[in-house]
């Protein structure tokens, strides 16, 4: 979609409502995947930061998406199981900002994850009331085989952008999570 204007996405989205009634054009999940990828980056005719982060991020995780689906792992389990081990637990207000989720989310995906013995959750010695959570051995090697596929995915990444690349693609990704909520 690089390179086009709001008005082709309007003539595009025109010329598919016409086809909708003769001609079966999209699905209607195709036609919301498409406008959610392609609309994700366009705002007023340019591209914004958040949509190609956005694009970038549902573009990663289709790499990831047999290994998940395979293993019944929605993007948010993968997101909580792959910041944590099985030597440390953390706590679930800490699980959830590392992983980026609500934390009535997290709690909810944890339940979940619990229930097929991925993870475990203790007493923390120092204070009774706190819960940690971590790996189970289960977890341990579900997780090891998801990173097995992340890194596939992420050498073909690097082949296809260069090690330079990927390596400042990494770096400045590291400064746009460090900025600060209202700098």
């Amino acid at each position: 979609m690089k390179g086009h204007n709001i008005e082709d996405f309007r003539h595009i989205i025109r010329t598919v409502k016409v086809r909708q009634h003769s001609v079966p054009f999209f699905s209607s999940e195709l036609k919301i995947e498409w406008a959610e990828e392609n609309m994700s980056t366009i705002v007023s005719g340019f591209s914004t930061l958040h949509g190609a982060l956005r694009a970038a991020e549902r573009r990663w995780l289709r790499h990831l998406d047999t290994a998940l689906c395979a293993r019944q792992l929605t993007p948010d389990h993968w997101a909580m199981l792959s910041n944590l081990s099985d030597q440390v637990g953390i706590t679930m207000t800490e699980l959830a900002s590392r992983s980026q989720l609500p934390p009535s989310s997290a709690t909810r995906h944890a339940d979940a994850l619990a229930e097929r013995g991925l993870i475990f959750r203790i007493a923390a010695e120092d204070d009774r009331r706190r819960i940690l959570i971590g790996l189970s051995r289960r977890g341990v090697e579900l997780v090891e085989s998801v990173r097995a596929e992340e890194a596939r995915a992420e050498e073909q990444l690097r082949k296809r952008i260069g090690g330079r690349n990927h390596t400042e693609l990494l770096r400045l990704l590291e400064l746009v999570a460090e900025v600060p909520v209202g700098d």
